[in-house]
């Protein structure tokens, strides 16, 4: 699947997990309503106690199942009755039925099996619920009137952390199961659940993290946690690799590989911020920009203080000319890690791209001090002070940034450029000449050494041109001033630099130029 395909998948996916948001907001218009998310397309909406002992039981085995469990449960715990009564400020004579229930909802909430079936008050936590898990099955949501089930329904008296951030409530059926109407049941196509969780994600913050906000929700998921930092390090690995691969073939391949790996790691684990950083650093290093900078959006949506994120997700803003974002990516950046200076440098092309000159310096300066080692830093500088007209600086910035990687084609070419600039031409070509060596389809070296070359010929026709004008060998010295005139050279301006008119010249040397000369050394008439 191409780009274009998989923004167009995208955007329809995006489409239909509003529809099934409005869907269950229309349902739940006028409220009253409570909400369970299931993984699973279950026959009933059962409690886990009923699941376990099964079939058609009678709702007094059910009960009688649970106060065995409950008699157990009571010798692990510290408190003395008195205690937790006093804990949940509570009196009167619905003292251990309270205590009871309050024990039960912990048991609930921690995978033990009770009597209790888990609804939440929030529909975006059951679409979480439903969607979280079975990847390939469709999930459901069900709605519940609190009406219908008022005498079912219980409110936690000490709610733990767990039970706020779900919001929940719980029903105790008696026979174990309710059976929902068909109309108060929204399924979630499998498809759907990845795209829902991304939505819940980003827009609602709820993620694993904020509904499972304690140390044993990080247990309950300790074996996704370790695979999925195994594909992780496998992606890094590969990532490592690439950096080391000596052929672009071994460099994109060994990249893809990276991106397999990271992919995996996302899918066991959605909220893998370093994962999405690194595939979409995998994504760069392939030229694949757009999907680079939607697992840097990620990443950010995931831990929205990630300065790294932002830098290079600015720098490949500025490679899409997109430079007002990028900016404000790296101001970013800054705000978060002040002392980075691949930052300052980022930015400081930017600015230097949108001729902010002077604020571009200041940045190449910054990183420069922060990293006085840093020869990209030294080679951008360079370059704005290539386009101030400022050559010789720019060439100690070339020649500072080749000290520190002499094995980099580019710096060879942009001071080359900076020679070419002083009419240096052996230096330029020298330098032309090891960038090609260094990149053997330079293009741009090419082409420029081509022009040094052509023009290194020109001055020399037109120089044997002029000599040949003393001698008066008008045949010849008309072929050499032709010659450098299609070469590229502006004769009659360089003519008219040295001897200001023909006159001159005429005067200076006593020999009368012949008519057709005249007319080649003459400027034409605006």
């Amino acid at each position: 699947m191409n780009t274009q395909e998989q923004n167009n998948s995208s955007c329809e996916n995006l489409q239909k997990v509003k529809d099934i948001i409005r869907l269950v907001e229309t349902k739940s218009a006028g409220g009253g309503y409570i909400y369970r998310g299931e993984r699973r397309c279950y026959c009933k909406v059962s409690s886990s106690l009923y699941r376990q002992y099964g079939i058609e039981r009678e709702h007094s085995d059910i009960e009688v199942v649970q106060k065995e469990l409950l008699v157990a449960a009571k010798k692990h715990t510290r408190h003395l009755h008195q205690d937790f009564a006093v804990f949940l400020n509570l009196s009167g004579q619905n003292t251990d039925e309270t205590i009871d229930f309050e024990i039960l909802a912990e048991l609930q909430h921690y995978g033990g099996s009770t009597n209790l079936i888990a609804f939440t008050l929030n529909y975006y936590i059951a679409l979480f619920f439903a969607c979280d898990g079975t990847p390939d099955e469709d999930g459901r949501l069900i709605l519940q009137s609190t009406e219908v089930l008022k005498d079912w329904i219980h409110h936690p008296r000490n709610p733990r952390h767990r039970v706020v951030a779900q919001k929940s409530v719980f029903v105790r059926p008696p026979k174990g199961f309710i059976e929902p109407d068909e109309e108060d049941i929204v399924t979630i196509p499998a498809a759907l659940k990845k795209p829902m969780l991304e939505h819940l994600r980003n827009y609602h913050g709820i993620s694993t993290e904020t509904i499972y906000n304690d140390l044993h929700g990080f247990i309950r998921d300790q074996g996704i946690h370790e695979s999925a930092y195994m594909e992780f390090h496998r992606g890094f690995a590969c990532q490592d690799r690439a950096a080391k691969a000596t052929t672009d073939e071994e460099k994109q391949r060994v990249h893809e590989k990276s991106i397999d790996h990271y992919t995996k790691a996302i899918e066991l684990k959605s909220s893998f911020s370093e994962a999405y950083y690194n595939r979409g650093n995998a994504y760069r290093e392939r030229g694949d920009f757009d999907n680079a900078i939607k697992d840097y959006n990620m990443a950010i949506n995931i831990k929205n203080d990630y300065a790294e994120a932002y830098r290079n997700r600015g720098n490949l803003y500025t490679r899409k000319d997109d430079f007002d974002n990028a900016i404000k990516d790296f101001n970013m950046a800054i705000k978060l890690k002040l002392d980075d200076a691949e930052v300052y440098c980022g930015r400081g092309t930017t600015y230097g791209i949108k001729g902010e000159i002077g604020k571009a310096i200041t940045d190449f300066n910054k990183a420069i001090q922060l990293e006085p080692n840093y020869a990209a830093a030294y080679c951008n500088r360079g370059n704005v002070y290539q386009h101030m007209g400022e050559l010789d600086n720019a060439i100690i910035d070339f020649d500072r940034a080749i000290q520190l990687k002499p094995n980099f084609a580019e710096f060879y070419f942009n001071r080359g450029f900076s020679y070419q600039k002083k009419d240096e031409f052996d230096r330029a070509i020298g330098d032309y000449t090891k960038a090609i060596e260094l990149h053997s389809d330079y293009a741009e070296a090419y082409h420029n050494q081509s022009d040094v070359y052509r023009f290194d010929y020109a001055n020399a026709y037109y120089y044997r041109g002029e000599a040949r004008l003393h001698l008066q060998v008008w045949e010849e010295a008309k072929s050499d001033l032709t010659a450098a005139r299609n070469l590229g050279i502006d004769i009659a301006t360089v003519f008219r630099n040295t001897f200001d008119r023909i006159e001159n010249f005429e005067q200076r040397t006593g020999i009368q130029l012949p008519e057709d000369i005249t007319t080649l050394l003459t400027p034409p008439q605006v």
